[in-house]
């Protein structure tokens, strides 16, 4: 059957704006107890609240709390892991309040769906918010991250508390570990008398140097003493969890790369995977890479350039030997549990939608338990990703993922070049994964091509590519998304006419850099990206304040004179291709005016500049609404720059 012959850009397409921003579920934390797995999973056409799920192995998926309710914390305002399953209790954050909540937990009947509870509220602390909750059984009370708001002080305190389920003090908020500026993963050992944390200081970010803390714990829950098993390590910590042989295990990337350590005894044993990243940037608290199976493995997920891998380690063997399960579908996955001893967790493939899916460990047999979105495309119709690598000017290895313009129905005129949007991940401490994703194929199915770049400072690829960005935002990741528009070129893949350059928050500083100091891009479109550094530093939150002194290299000397190098908005002169630009107007970490002033600079000059804001959205859009509005503007504003 021949294809109708339409010009790159206009081919008629079934995956609509309004298919991608109502129907695609972002899945969260995931948790196991027993034979049940439980998540939480965020949905666009209800203002993006997030509900609570629950599941067997053979049976469906069933919601546990209703509207108004919507589990969700603002801890370092981003947020992790906001609930937690016992036998007989569920506690979650409330987004709205940012207090924790109960519900019963019902006995699950298979395929019977079980009648949501009323929860009932256990904190009432409205300067509190919490999140990373963990439950100590003997002495009946949560221990989490406790985060205070004072509006008399610039930044919120945190610490780890402990919080009575009962008696006289149920629901009091007590401190229990408190001085350092950041906490994250308490976790009780299994007989309670041990807890392990980590925690970090400003100006440093967790990646940089989370230190791992081992606290001795008495009848009453009081802390007697504490240690630091991994102070010979002079890397980050992330992830302690404790087996159930009494050991502590953690990862440190004190080797170059996120590795697995045991502590025991007092002893430290490195089991490695060579040149494979386990860690994870913890932007999220409550990110989990492996866990323990029943027979005394680790299952772990790492990435090896970029790339998932999914490993059994045996701790006993007399070498450091794993066996691999080869999944050539599984692009990632994240929130890593041990369910009925097989892996479970949010899933990315190259060529089915993200999902909550379990892996048997014995043959990798996938099994998927809940789709994102029920997207029935078929094999024909989808942009596969490729995962290509070229050279920066400075010699050195990018990698990134890309999708070629795909339709079945459609090709374009002979020697026709697609145009190619070219995307920057947020973070900049972030990395994209090639799964599939309904946003990329609205593109590819209409005839773009999407280059989705790892950048330099991009995690999955070991510690020295993440610090190639110590010092260089803003030039290293530029210098990187222009060296990848001229790869297009050379290698035909992209019209060099027609790129375009899309990300967000630091991909959209990015983007605004790019357009400053380069001519290769007809357009560029910026959701709630960062313009002017200084402002930046004066504003931002408490969890990344310090993060843009270590990107820029600042000091006190250069501080001022960078910070004005370094910014969009002092070189918006610079900038002579069109601009989008979208913010949520609720947005406290990049706020509103980093958008509006850029704006206004060129508009003055008379650029084509568009700009759409939204009342109720914060830092990155949840509605479905939002979300269907932005795509559709981005693809006319493409259009008419284009005139296609």
């Amino acid at each position: 059957m021949s294809k109708e012959i339409h010009k790159f850009g206009k081919w008629p397409s079934g995956v609509s704006a309004e298919f991608v921003a109502g129907k695609a579920l972002r899945f969260q934390n995931v948790q196991a107890l027993g034979p049940e797995l439980y998540w939480s999973e965020r949905h666009p056409e209800q203002d993006g609240r997030v509900t609570l799920m629950r599941t067997r192995f053979d049976g469906q998926a069933h919601e546990l709390i209703e509207a108004p309710w919507s589990v969700c914390s603002k801890v370092h305002e981003y947020g992790g892991s906001a609930f937690l399953a016992t036998d007989k209790t569920i506690f979650f954050v409330n987004a709205e309040d940012q207090q924790i909540w109960t519900l019963n937990n019902p006995p699950n009947s298979g395929n019977v769906k079980t009648l949501p509870n009323t929860p009932k509220q256990m904190t009432h602390s409205p300067a509190w918010r919490f999140t990373d909750l963990a439950y100590d059984e003997p002495r009946q009370q949560l221990i989490c991250i406790g985060e205070k708001h004072n509006e008399t002080d610039a930044h919120p305190l945190n610490m780890i508390v402990a919080i009575p389920l009962a008696g006289d003090r149920a629901g009091e908020i007590i401190p229990l570990v408190k001085g350092d500026d950041f906490y994250a993963s308490p976790r009780l050992s299994p007989d309670g008398n041990e807890l392990a944390y980590l925690s970090w200081n400003l100006p440093e970010m967790p990646w940089d140097h989370a230190q791992l803390h081992l606290a001795n714990l008495d009848p009453k829950g009081q802390i007697t003493s504490t240690a630091q098993p991994a102070s010979a390590l002079d890397g980050a910590s992330f992830q302690p969890e404790w087996a159930l042989d009494g050991a502590l295990w953690f990862i440190n990337d004190d080797s170059g790369f996120g590795q697995l350590y045991r502590y025991d005894q007092g002893k430290i044993k490195l089991f490695a995977l060579e040149q494979a990243e386990c860690g994870a940037p913890l932007w999220n608290l409550g990110m989990k890479t492996y866990g323990f199976l029943v027979d005394g493995r680790l299952a772990v997920i790492s990435l090896l350039q970029g790339k998932a891998v999914l490993s059994l380690i045996d701790p006993d063997a007399s070498t450091d030997v794993h066996k691999v399960i080869e999944q050539n579908e599984i692009c990632a996955i994240d929130q890593l549990v041990i369910w009925n001893d097989s892996i479970a967790g949010i899933v990315s493939q190259y060529s089915s939608p993200q999902a909550i899916a379990s892996i048997d460990t014995k043959n990798g047999a996938l099994h998927i338990l809940k789709s994102s979105t029920a997207f029935d495309l078929p094999s024909s119709e989808l942009s596969i990703a490729q995962t290509l690598t070229f050279k920066n000017d400075r010699g050195e290895t990018v990698y990134g993922h890309y999708y070629p313009p795909t339709n079945s129905h459609y090709s374009a005129p002979p020697h026709e070049l697609p145009p190619v949007i070219l995307t920057a991940h947020g973070g900049p401490t972030a990395y994209s994964n090639c799964g599939l994703q309904p946003k990329v194929q609205f593109w590819t199915s209409r005839g773009f091509g999407y280059f989705d770049i790892n950048y330099s400072g991009s995690w999955g690829f070991g510690k020295a590519y993440r610090q190639r960005l110590d010092g260089q935002w803003g030039l290293a990741d530029v210098a990187d998304m222009a060296a990848g528009a001229r790869f297009l070129t050379t290698t035909g893949l992209g019209d060099p006419e027609r790129l375009l350059i899309s990300g967000s928050s630091a991909g959209g500083y990015s983007v605004l850099m790019a357009l400053v100091s380069s001519d290769l891009f007809a357009a560029g479109a910026s959701y709630y990206g960062i313009s002017d550094l200084a402002r930046l530093n004066d504003s931002t939150h408490k969890f990344e304040a310090g993060y843009t002194a270590s990107l820029l290299g600042l000091t006190p000397d250069n501080q001022h004179k960078r910070l004005e190098q370094r910014s969009p908005l002092c070189q918006a002169d610079h900038i002579t291709a069109p601009m989008i630009f979208f913010q949520g107007l609720q947005d406290k970490v990049v706020p509103p005016e980093q958008a509006e002033l850029m704006v206004q600079a060129l508009k003055k000059r008379g650029l084509k500049t568009v700009y759409k804001s939204f009342d109720k959205e914060g830092h990155g859009f949840r509605s479905s609404q939002t979300i269907k509005t932005a795509l559709e503007m981005e693809y006319q504003f493409y259009l008419d720059v284009l005139s296609i």
